[in-house]
């Protein structure tokens, strides 16, 4: 009886690791321009709206949250600044889905809010 539940453990073990997917950590290199912490995130290939994803506002580096909020349902979000200058440092994250990291520069002219796209985890 026991080595059949040793084998039954065993599958179950093998079983979620192939199933389970990988997320990775995504940094944007590149400075993103918009006129507010706001915008939308998507499904990168489907488009589709990113519902309920977190976007945390971090302290610099990302090493601590601020302050946090989910997307709604048809992906958009905002965040209230803290201060009024410098960079911003945003984290977004969904289950099944890979983190994505970027820094924001707020630029009153700016024309656009941020576009975010979350890969699927692999």
């Amino acid at each position: 009886m026991r080595v059949k539940a040793a084998n039954l453990l065993a599958v179950v073990i093998i079983f979620r690791a192939a199933c389970a997917s990988a997320t990775q950590l995504v940094v944007q290199k590149e400075v993103a321009l918009s006129w507010a912490l706001a915008g939308l995130v998507t499904v990168q290939g489907t488009g589709e709206a990113a519902g309920g994803a977190t976007v945390e506002l971090c302290s610099s580096g990302w090493q601590r949250v601020i302050a946090s909020t989910k997307t709604d349902g048809k992906g958009h979000f905002s965040l209230d600044r803290v201060g009024k200058t410098g960079l911003f440092y945003l984290r977004f994250s969904a289950p099944g889905m890979d983190i994505y990291e970027l820094r924001v520069r707020i630029d009153k002219h700016a024309t656009r809010e941020l576009k975010v796209h979350l890969s699927v985890a692999t």
